[in-house]
C-alpha cells in the first residue's frame, strides 16, 4: 500500500492535479485580492509573468517552438505555468553540479582522438554523410571508427542470449548503465552472472537512473548490489533536501542504455532491463525493440560515456587513458566503407546549448535523397522537426514513421496521434505497429546510414535527458536495420488521412489539450 501511495504521489498525474488545484486556489485568491486591491494584484501578477517570460526569452539556445509552447502555458497559467517550467522545462542545474559535469565533459573530450584518414575517406564515399559525421565530431567530440565488428538484433529476444554470453566471458570489467532495471527473469539472470564475476575479481559496476528505476527497484537497491561485491550508484536519485536548487537535477534523467565488457564488446540500443523487453512478460502486446553489439576500437566511446556518468554519480575521477584500446586499421579506400562500414558512437547532454540528438536526426532527414525510415515509441515534435519531415516528403523522399499499435502511455499516444494529420498531408507515411508496443529508436536512410540508440523523438529525450546513440555509415547493419523496418511496416497498420478525419470530437479536444502540455510529457 505504501509503495502504491509513493508511486501516486511522485507521478506526473499527481503533480498535474496538485498544480491545477494550486491554480484554482490562486484564481480564487486573486478574485478576492482584486476585490480589495485590484491594481496592486494586477501589478504583482504582471511582474511575475513578465519576469518568467524574460527568463525564457533570453535563452537563445532554446528551440523557438519549445520556447513558444512554454510562453503560452505561462500566459494562460501565470503561477502554475511558471512552476511547471521550473520543474520540467528548463536546463538549469545548481552551479556546483553543472561545474562538476562540465569538468568531466571537458576532460573526456580531450581524450577523444579522430583518425585523420577516415573523414576524407567518408567524404569520398558520400559527402552528405561526411557532413553529418563532421557535425558529431565537432559538436559532440564523437570520433569516427573503422574496423568494428557489428551485430544487429531486431528484437530483445535475440539480444539477450548474446548479451549473457558476453558477460559470462568477461575477464576484466563489466559496466552497465540503464534507465530502468526491474527484478524478473531478465535482470535476475543477469545479476546472478554479475555476482559470480564480481566474486572472481572482475570489476562490475552498475548505474541506474534514480527516477527511471524508482518504481521498479526497492529503496536503497544499490546497497543490495554492493553487498554482492558489485559497485553501484543511482544517477540523480530522488531525495529530500533543504536546498531547493538540488531538485533541479531531477529534471535531467540518465536515459542511456550501455553495457561494456572488457573494453572490447559494447551493447546499446533501446532496451532496458525488464522482462517486457525480451517478451518474458506481456504488458502491451509484443514488445518491439532493437539493440546492437559492437567490437573493436569504437567500444572506447561507449566506455568513456559510461565513465562520465559514473564519475559524476560516484564523485570519482577515472583514468580514461588506461581504457584506450588498440587502434583499428583504416580502410584501404573509400569503396570499402559500403562493405565494412564506419561507426560513430555519440552521446548527448542536456546541460549544454547543443541539441546533438535532434540535430543528428535532422541531418539524416535533410540529407536523404531516396528514403528515411523512422522508428519511435513517442512522436512529440517541434516545428523544426515537423518542417524537416514535411519538406523531405514534399521533395519526393519516401518518409515513413513507425509508432506503437498498443501504447504504454495513453496521454503521450494521444499527443503522438495529434501530429498525424499535418504529416500525412505533407506525404509522410505513418504506421502503427499492430502486434504491440514499438519501443525502438532508429533512423535508416538511403541504404547508407542508420542511427540506433536511446533517444526518442520527444522533448524530454531531445532537450532534457542524457542520451546515447551510434551512427552507422555503410556496412551490413544498415541493410539489416532497413529490412527490419520493412518487415515491421508489413506487420503494421498504415494510417490514412481519412482515418484521422474520423477522430471523435472529444478525442480531438483531448489531443488539443494534451498538445498544449507537450513540453512536459
Amino acid at each position: 500500500m505504501l509503495a502504491k501511495i509513493k508511486k501516486l504521489v511522485l507521478s506526473k498525474t499527481f503533480a498535474f492535479a496538485l498544480l491545477a488545484l494550486l491554480q484554482i486556489g490562486f484564481f480564487v485568491a486573486l478574485v478576492y485580492f482584486f476585490a480589495n486591491s485590484g491594481a496592486l494584484a494586477y501589478t504583482i501578477l504582471t511582474i511575475i509573468t513578465v519576469l518568467v517570460l524574460v527568463i525564457i526569452f533570453e535563452q537563445d539556445e532554446l528551440n523557438p517552438a519549445y520556447k513558444v509552447m512554454w510562453i503560452l502555458i505561462i500566459v494562460v497559467m501565470p503561477i502554475t505555468g511558471a512552476l511547471f517550467y521550473l520543474l520540467w522545462g528548463h536546463r538549469h542545474v545548481p552551479r556546483r553540479k553543472r561545474k562538476q559535469l562540465i569538468e568531466i565533459e571537458e576532460q573526456t573530450d580531450k581524450m577523444m582522438q579522430q583518425d585523420e584518414t577516415l573523414l576524407p575517406l567518408l567524404q569520398q564515399y558520400d559527402k552528405d554523410m561526411y557532413h553529418s559525421a563532421q557535425y558529431l565530431w565537432r559538436q559532440a567530440a564523437a570520433p569516427l571508427y573503422a574496423g568494428a565488428k557489428v551485430e544487429y538484433y531486431p528484437i530483445g529476444d535475440d539480444f539477450f542470449p548474446r548479451f549473457l554470453e558476453a558477460i559470462r566471458g568477461a575477464k576484466k570489467f563489466i559496466y552497465m548503465e540503464y534507465f530502468i532495471y526491474r527484478e524478473g527473469v531478465m535482470w535476475d539472470t543477469t545479476l546472478e552472472i554479475l555476482r559470480q564475476k564480481a566474486a572472481e575479481g572482475v570489476d562490475v559496476r552498475v548505474l541506474y537512473d534514480g527516477f527511471g528505476s524508482l518504481f521498479t527497484l526497492p529503496n536503497d537497491y544499490y546497497k543490495t548490489l554492493r553487498s554482492y561485491g558489485i559497485q553501484c550508484y543511482p544517477f540523480a536519485p530522488l531525495q529530500f533536501t533543504l536546498h531547493l536548487s538540488d531538485y533541479a537535477m531531477l529534471n535531467h534523467r540518465d536515459h542511456r542504455k550501455i553495457t561494456v565488457v572488457d573494453g572490447e564488446i559494447g551493447f546499446s540500443g533501446g532496451l532496458n532491463f525488464a522482462d517486457e523487453y525480451i517478451n518474458q512478460l506481456e504488458r502491451f502486446g509484443e514488445w518491439k525493440d532493437t539493440a546492437f553489439r559492437i567490437e573493436g576500437e569504437a567500444v572506447y566511446s561507449l566506455t568513456i560515456t559510461f565513465l562520465k556518468a559514473w564519475d559524476y554519480a560516484a564523485n570519482t575521477t577515472s583514468d580514461y587513458e588506461s581504457y584506450r584500446p588498440a587502434k583499428s586499421p583504416a580502410p584501404a579506400n573509400y569503396l570499402q566503407i559500403a562493405q565494412n562500414g564506419l561507426v560513430q558512437p555519440y552521446c548527448d547532454s542536456p546541460l549544454d546549448a547543443e541539441n546533438v540528438s535532434e540535430n543528428a536526426y535532422l541531418n539524416v532527414i535533410s540529407r536523404a535523397n531516396h528514403y528515411v525510415y523512422i522508428s519511435t515509441p513517442y512522436l512529440v515534435l517541434d516545428y523544426e522537426m515537423i518542417n524537416s519531415l514535411s519538406l523531405a516528403a514534399k521533395s519526393g523522399v519516401d518518409v515513413r514513421i513507425l509508432t506503437p499499435g498498443i501504447p504504454d502511455k495513453s496521454m503521450v499516444f494521444l499527443l503522438t496521434q495529434s501530429y498525424y494529420p499535418t504529416l500525412l498531408r505533407s506525404g509522410v507515411r505513418i504506421y502503427e505497429y499492430t502486434p504491440g508496443f514499438n519501443h525502438a529508436k532508429m533512423y535508416v536512410s538511403d541504404d547508407k546510414q542508420a542511427i540506433i540508440g536511446s533517444a526518442n523523438m520527444d522533448y524530454r529525450s531531445l532537450y532534457l535527458h542524457f542520451e546515447n546513440c551510434v551512427s552507422f555509415y555503410g556496412g551490413t547493419i544498415v541493410h539489416q536495420a532497413k529490412q527490419d523496418m520493412v518487415d515491421s511496416f508489413a506487420k503494421a497498420h498504415e494510417i490514412t488521412l481519412d482515418e484521422t478525419k474520423q477522430t471523435p470530437f472529444l478525442r480531438r479536444i483531448m489531443q488539443i489539450i494534451v498538445r498544449f502540455f507537450a513540453p512536459m510529457l
